[in-house]
């Protein structure tokens, strides 16, 4: 595949990804709760992503490594619920820029087990992060405490999902991962969407949007990431990737008429200028590897 292909396709999964919230938003204006969303998010992408591992004939994890994708997708139902849920207590945007810390904490981890070492140029890259995001929380900002802390909490356990898929995903398929974490992550929310008071999404908009997020936010999206990632490496992907929270940003903007302030516009630049400084560093590890899902 060339090159320029592969770049269009991980662009592609960036704008799945960070066109996410806004779907979320338009759900959420027809009742439904984030328990119920994403119950119908994981299980509709299992039933589009489950005909493409029976046809190409992938095999499914066995064993431990079974556990540990079961175990991934524990972990994408609590990173998950804690995204969709700081959306109704926070702007697009914001939330959107807040998971954006996990790379930031994935490095961060790496070095206090022992997996990288801390060199100057990381430290400064750290303290530059840390810097923009307390400008971006201490500015004029559209979101609750509660909305900012599950915004956080987000990103901190989708950096352990990131940890935790790079250590037991060698010698499985992505899309055969994927697909165990994602039938984990329905099965979960389907447990806590059930002692919920929210029934099935209510009209065409509501359904519609909730059809985009399990179709391009979810099953296309983790698609062309796969594809991509294999021709441009993960360093270049992770760095197209950056492009996630601006998409949120602008479609907040644009779409749902959010403000973003000077404040949070200068501190996410922060952020993002230390993530692609960050994700740039040349290293050989497999925490990359992971089954790629964002929120």
């Amino acid at each position: 595949m060339p090159h320029r292909y592969a770049v269009i396709l991980i662009l592609l999964s960036a704008l799945g990804f960070g066109s996410m919230a806004l779907f979320a938003k338009l759900a959420y204006a027809s009742g439904m709760s984030p328990a119920m969303l994403l119950t119908l998010r994981f299980a509709l992408a299992v039933a589009m992503l489950a005909p493409l591992v029976w046809i190409r004939r992938l095999p499914l994890p066995r064993g431990r490594a079974l556990l540990g994708f079961a175990f991934m997708g524990l972990l994408y139902t609590a990173q998950s619920q804690a995204y969709f849920t700081a959306l109704l207590h926070a702007s697009s945007g914001l939330v959107g820029l807040l998971l954006y810390v996990y790379p930031i904490l994935v490095a961060a981890l790496s070095i206090a087990f022992g997996w990288e070492r801390l060199d100057r140029r990381t430290f400064f890259l750290l303290l530059l992060a840390v810097t923009g995001i307390a400008i971006t929380l201490g500015g004029d900002l559209q979101g609750t405490p509660l909305g900012i802390t599950l915004g956080l909490s987000a990103a901190a356990i989708y950096a352990v999902y990131i940890l935790v898929g790079g250590r037991i995903m060698a010698g499985t398929d992505p899309l055969a991962g994927t697909l165990v974490i994602m039938a984990a992550a329905a099965l979960g929310n389907g447990i806590l969407a059930a002692g919920g008071e929210s029934g099935l999404p209510g009209g065409m908009l509501a359904w519609g949007a909730t059809a985009a997020i399990a179709l391009f936010s979810t099953v296309i999206a983790v698609a062309c990431f796969l594809v991509g990632i294999k021709h441009v490496g993960p360093s270049r992907a992770s760095i197209i990737s950056t492009l996630e929270p601006v998409i949120t940003i602008c479609l907040g903007m644009v779409v749902l008429g959010e403000q973003v302030s000077a404040g949070q516009l200068i501190g996410g630049a922060m952020v993002l200028t230390a993530v692609i400084l960050l994700a740039s560093r040349p290293r050989e590890q497999a925490a990359s590897g992971a089954p790629a899902a964002t929120a």
